[in-house]
């Protein structure tokens, strides 16, 4: 068994695979980052529009006379929403191992000009194609 930091993480990476834990994981990091949304939503949205819809006429010290929109902490809790989302989308990308291979820059100019490339034609629900041009690329 190697010690190296990469065969740590591939131990690792098959280790979550294993169980599903990695899965149930990132689960749990979407359903808090679900919950801290939902939680400043009501605290910042709903009780402050509550507040105004009474003009204060409350006992409650959540309902200001003032109303000052926390467009701070809205913004915050939104941009920490989507940050959860795209850590837990390519952290099950990786578990998965469906990353996408890099090219190299030389593969990349072979690909694009090569002149066998075929052409992607779409068809209707009669299976005509959309494009009249492209028939007589379609029938070969």
């Amino acid at each position: 068994m190697d010690d190296s930091p990469r065969e740590f993480v591939r131990e690792f990476k098959a280790a979550i695979l294993k169980k599903r834990v990695g899965q149930i994981a990132l689960a749990v990091v979407l359903a808090e980052a679900c919950i801290r949304l939902l939680n400043s939503l009501v605290w910042y949205l709903v009780v402050p529009v509550f507040a105004w819809l009474l003009e204060g006429h409350s006992e409650s010290v959540l309902f200001r006379n003032k109303l000052v929109f926390p467009w701070n902490q809205l913004f915050g809790s939104a941009l920490e929403f989507i940050l959860a989302i795209i850590f837990v989308f390519y952290v099950n990308r990786w578990i998965r191992g469906s990353l996408p291979e890099p090219r190299s820059a030389q593969e990349s100019d072979v690909l694009a000009s090569s002149p066998e490339e075929e052409k992607q034609v779409y068809y209707n629900l009669t299976g005509e194609p959309l494009n009249p041009t492209e028939q007589d690329t379609a029938k070969r």
